[in-house]
């Protein structure tokens, strides 16, 4: 039965999607959580001291919103959130739970996505798109040769569809890598193509394309290439959906 907000309590949907992710887990499939902001959980009164301090600071109260419901989507799909442990990061920024499985988060518009996956290389990158914008000049600075000659070869309306999917499927990738944004962004060619491309930087990354089902995002998620499949889900339980992988020898 698909988990909704509608028929359960918040605590009851967390309590459902925990035991997922544990079945998850077993069978060797990474989760990816999507939640809108309205989202009714008292998530602020759960953050750390440190973490309420930080929230103060940013400017904007949908920034602020989106900081503590991924923190509490996180601690609660994990099981660190009795007590609440504090996050730690790693030497070039990026956060881990000590000895829990890894996560990744993002958030734009009004979503935030947190992603989840065995031991290995995850990043997860969702974006609002503007399609009243003018992504030419973008294309020539974020994308590989073989992107321009892709996005060249589509129609106008799927253009900028077409360049926000490589933007996420690069943010995604460094994210899983561990580097965060680049400069020279060309020269990363993420095979716009091919569905679930595999990607050798060093670790080797599967890309996968996700429509959230939310009208207007596009979202990417880089995992480990051995992974049978991935699980997205949300308090609507009419997004709630399986896709398959076809996993490496």
């Amino acid at each position: 039965m698909p988990l909704s907000i509608s028929n359960a309590t918040a605590q009851d949907w967390f309590s459902a999607l925990r035991l997922h992710w544990l079945e998850c887990c077993a069978a060797h499939r990474a989760l990816l959580v999507v939640v809108p902001l309205e989202y009714p959980a008292p998530v602020q009164a759960e953050l750390l001291t440190e973490e309420r301090e930080r929230m103060t600071r940013y400017r904007f109260q949908r920034d602020k919103l989106a900081f503590a419901l991924a923190r509490h989507v996180t601690r609660k799909v994990l099981g660190a959130d009795q007590p609440a442990l504090a996050f730690s990061r790693h030497a070039k920024g990026k956060p881990f739970l000590p000895g829990f499985y890894p996560f990744n988060i993002s958030h734009s518009g009004g979503l935030v996505a947190v992603a989840f996956a065995p031991p290995g290389p995850l990043g997860v990158d969702i974006e609002h798109m503007r399609h009243d914008s003018d992504v030419d000049d973008l294309v020539s600075v974020v994308c590989h040769s073989q992107e321009r000659q892709f996005i060249a070869g589509i129609t106008s309306k799927e253009r900028v569809r077409s360049f926000y999917r490589c933007w996420t499927r690069k943010e995604a990738l460094l994210k899983a890598t561990g580097e965060g944004l680049r400069d020279d962004l060309s020269s990363i060619d993420v095979r716009l193509a091919e569905t679930s491309p595999i990607i050798n930087m060093g670790d080797q990354v599967r890309l996968i394309d996700v429509n959230v089902g939310w009208e207007g995002y596009s979202c990417s998620v880089a995992v480990p290439p051995n992974l049978s499949g991935l699980e997205v889900i949300s308090p609507d339980g009419s997004r709630q959906f399986y896709i398959p992988l076809q996993t490496c020898s």
